[in-house]
């Protein structure tokens, strides 16, 4: 595949407000989107308790009430050492319970408590609102587009979307540093 240039004459919308070019590349955009993303959903999240990971695991444990931990991992793509985490800060602020599966003893089920899904029923509308906020630069038809495209390269792409995937390995940069 040709390597994407960036042109001298970029249009003006391509620029940011400080005349630099905006990189028409996927991964540094996707970065960048990521980020605006994170910021407006932690700034919905102020005082609800939770950070951006867990209110999401607790929407999803809503959305599929019984979901098994590694499920769950799985499902959205964190490390299963990570959801138990999660679990166990979500169990002690009273939001999640554990219970056992009778099929499989060594599986726990996930459900939201009474006061995980008042949180979730709180926070929604504030939720929501950031997510159309975010959408809000596109005109209606693009936004429904722009969130059908994503979903099509997240699907097309889903070998590449696991726990870690893309990170430096713990003393990578001390090795290759130290053999230089």
């Amino acid at each position: 595949m040709p390597r994407t240039r960036l042109p001298n004459d970029l249009p003006e919308h391509l620029h940011s407000p400080g005349g630099v070019p905006i990189r028409p590349v996927p991964a540094p955009l996707a970065r960048r989107f990521q980020q605006i993303c994170a910021s407006m959903v932690a700034k919905a999240l102020e005082g609800a308790g939770v950070v951006q990971l867990e209110f999401a695991v607790l929407v999803f444990i809503d959305d599929v009430s019984g979901i098994d931990q590694r499920s769950l991992a799985e499902a959205m793509g964190i490390a299963r050492n990570n959801v138990s985490l999660i679990i166990d800060e979500l169990e002690k602020k009273g939001l999640v319970e554990r219970r056992i599966n009778g099929a499989d003893r060594r599986a726990r089920e996930l459900y939201l408590t009474p006061r995980g899904k008042e949180l979730r029923r709180r926070t929604q509308p504030k939720i929501r609102a950031a997510n159309d906020r975010i959408l809000a630069p596109l005109k209606t038809a693009e936004q429904k587009h722009f969130i059908e495209l994503l979903i099509r390269l997240v699907e097309g792409n889903r070998a590449y979307a696991r726990p870690g995937a893309g990170r430096r390995k713990r003393g990578s940069l001390q090795s290759t540093v130290g053999n230089k």
